[in-house]
């Protein structure tokens, strides 16, 4: 029952909230662009038809009860408010299950427009409204659970409840199983030979900014990618054990950020990192955030031990 329901540090929980709150503003931001064009039924596809290939059997949108675009930009306003108040901390319980709900409506209206960024992003959401995320680095303070302000900043305290942990923990395990199958998934005759560079699909979907000096290099080709279908692989085991934890995060940092920036694909990549966050143990966090608060002079509701 320990590992299920161990310690959660309220400071951690916020920063995650944080952090995959801006990818989801971000995401959303950008998608403002083509909104007419993915999910207007006057857009570039006939919506109905790119529906059927949609397997859900309730493919619920409350896009579906509007019929012009004016109120389409209004659920989209809508949808822009709640991730913003979810990264504010207002109420991230309602708000991050606000957001999903938009999130499952934009993805029902058109499926054909889904990325896996977009499924990351319900994942990481769905787990953090589970936990008391907004007791800490929230901009209102008296709409969640009350704090206690008797723990000074030099004394800082911000272990949560003991069921806020139990979230925390299926997330990476969700999150090491991942790794795992999608390592295990690399594991087919081109990723195997070294030559998925120049796949044509990888060509279609954009290749990265190294191609040329990659392919001049054919050892180091070969080389990176066995080494991110070890990684991947691997992590699931390496990540559970002390000694090795902060070198296979170490690891992380530096294959999201390399892949983010080579592919052009930083929002998912940066989610991959934000939420690999929760695998620091949560006493190292709080010690952190006990030398970081004083120094920023931070005013609102010191941390504290949630009741």
């Amino acid at each position: 029952m320990g590992f299920w329901f161990g310690p959660a540090s309220l400071g951690q929980l916020a920063i995650l909230r944080i952090g995959v709150g801006l990818v989801l503003l971000f995401t959303l931001f950008v998608g403002s662009f083509d909104i007419q064009a993915h999910y207007s039924l006057n857009g570039w596809g006939d919506l109905l038809t790119l529906r059927d290939l949609d397997t859900a059997a309730w493919p619920f949108s409350v896009l579906d009860w509007f019929s012009n675009d004016f109120w389409l930009w209004s659920v989209h306003i809508l949808a822009l408010l709640a991730a913003l108040a979810f990264v504010l901390g207002v109420i991230p319980t309602w708000t991050g299950g606000l957001s999903i709900v938009f999130m499952l409506s934009y993805l029902h209206r058109n499926p054909i427009v889904n990325l896996g960024l977009d499924g990351l992003l319900m994942m990481a959401v769905f787990y953090l409204i589970l936990t008391p995320s907004g007791r800490v680095f929230s901009v209102i303070e008296g709409l969640g659970p009350v704090i206690p302000k008797t723990s000074p900043l030099g004394n800082l305290e911000s272990s949560g409840p003991t069921w806020a942990g139990f979230p925390v923990r299926v997330l990476q395990v969700h999150l090491a199983l991942l790794y795992f199958f999608s390592g295990l998934g690399k594991m087919s005759p081109d990723w195997l030979a070294g030559v998925v560079f120049w796949h044509p699909r990888v060509a279609e979907t954009g290749l990265p900014l190294a191609y040329d000096f990659m392919q001049s290099y054919p050892q180091l080709t070969v080389f990176v990618i066995y080494g991110a279908v070890l990684f991947q692989i691997f992590f699931a085991v390496f990540i559970w054990m002390p000694k090795f934890r902060y070198w296979m995060l170490g690891l992380a940092v530096v294959l999201h950020l390399s892949v983010g920036i080579l592919w052009g694909k930083l929002p998912f990549n940066l989610l991959m990192l934000v939420l690999d966050f929760s695998f620091v143990p949560p006493q190292h966090v709080d010690a952190l955030l006990e030398q970081l608060v004083p120094l920023l002079d931070r005013r609102s509701a010191p941390l504290g031990r949630g009741q």
